[in-house]
């Protein structure tokens, strides 16, 4: 097992605790709601953790475009004086995507696609309890 400490995570520790990323994205979306796909990766869009529950999906792709999304959040966040971006939802007529950082000097996102009928509130609290249980890794 990890120990917590003060310097950030290897990516080589990150790889060791894949496992127990996808265990968290499976415990927090599994049978709560549809899922298309899940991903938990690395900033820079290394992907870690990931669920597919459609063929036409390849959830490797998307860490790459959330954290792309993510820079062009955070870019807009300081034009207007905001903190930093929480969260990036980007809705369609047919389904939504969901980027959100682990946080808590993880340098991890959450990525989360989904069918438009999905209960936004529902993915919201999945993201925070996934997120805050990667954490706590």
């Amino acid at each position: 097992m990890l120990l917590a400490s003060s310097s950030p995570r290897t990516l080589t520790q990150h790889h060791a605790l894949a496992d127990r990323y996808l265990a968290e994205l499976r415990r927090c979306t599994e049978s709560h709601f549809d899922l298309t796909a899940g991903v938990i990766a690395t900033v820079d869009g290394i992907e870690l953790a990931s669920i597919s529950n459609q063929g036409r999906y390849r959830p490797g792709h998307l860490p790459a475009l959330a954290s792309t999304l993510l820079a062009v959040a955070a870019a807009a966040s300081r034009q207007v004086d905001q903190s930093a971006c929480e969260r990036l939802i980007v809705e369609s007529g047919a389904s939504k995507l969901l980027i959100k950082p682990v946080g808590g000097g993880s340098a991890l996102l959450l990525c989360l696609a989904l069918p438009s009928h999905v209960l936004l509130g529902k993915v919201l609290w999945a993201a925070e309890e996934i997120t805050r249980a990667v954490r706590d890794i």
